[in-house]
């Protein structure tokens, strides 16, 4: 599986990064800004193309089968650059991976994305978020959508709680939300999902197959 991961050098994008290239059945490619970044993915071992998200980076869709959208400005950033980031570059790379053939998009989220969000803390980031989720399920391209609570920086626990709707907030390791991505790619029961993400006590492959209805739950005796 050709995949792009783009904002290949965030905190969750190297870790995904490593991840996919020590796995066997992907084929990651890293987009980055800086070619000065190129230098950590060579010593990961990983094939890496220089663009700029905003300005749009169509000449790297060819041929890929799957793009990752770990890319984002964040929280805390103003207004103006969410949108041009979360939702104007993420809905623009939407439109070119539809026209250059790719197969699949999985769109790191979060819990909360809503166009009309009233969030009061992150508003501006919820909406932007909610905006882009919805030209992607628009878009008719085969998606998945991966919505994780707060991110930590802690190691992964390799369990979770995941369902289409959670109906409540919590905490996810970065490294867990790596593999999550992972798993909801190999799994194509997640096409055409939007999974919420947070720790829980399931193996993530297990939790990820309920979410989305792949897996039967084991009988209770």
């Amino acid at each position: 599986m050709k995949t792009l991961i783009v904002g290949a050098n965030g905190k969750v994008g190297t870790i995904l990064s490593g991840k996919m290239w020590a796995a066997h059945d992907f084929s990651p490619v890293a987009l980055i800004r800086d070619p000065r970044q190129q230098t950590k993915f060579t010593a990961l071992g990983l094939p890496s193309v220089v663009g700029d998200l905003e300005s749009g980076i169509a000449e790297f869709l060819p041929g890929m089968d799957t793009v990752i959208f770990s890319a984002g400005s964040g929280g805390h950033t103003g207004p103006e650059k969410t949108i041009d980031v979360d939702q104007n570059a993420a809905v623009r790379l939407i439109m070119d991976c539809k026209k250059h053939g790719v197969g699949k998009f999985l769109m790191i989220s979060a819990i909360g994305a809503d166009p009309n969000s009233e969030s009061q803390r992150i508003q501006h980031y919820l909406r932007a978020k909610g905006v882009a989720d919805g030209a992607l399920r628009a878009s008719g391209l085969d998606y998945v959508i991966l919505a994780p609570g707060t991110l930590l920086e802690e190691p992964g626990t390799g369990r979770i709680e995941a369902a289409e709707s959670l109906g409540h907030h919590g905490y996810l390791p970065r490294e867990d939300l790596a593999v999550c991505i992972m798993e909801s790619l190999r799994n194509y029961h997640c096409v055409g999902k939007t999974i919420e993400i947070v720790s829980g006590g399931k193996k993530i492959k297990e939790a990820i197959g309920y979410a989305v209805g792949g897996q039967s739950m084991p009988a209770i005796l």
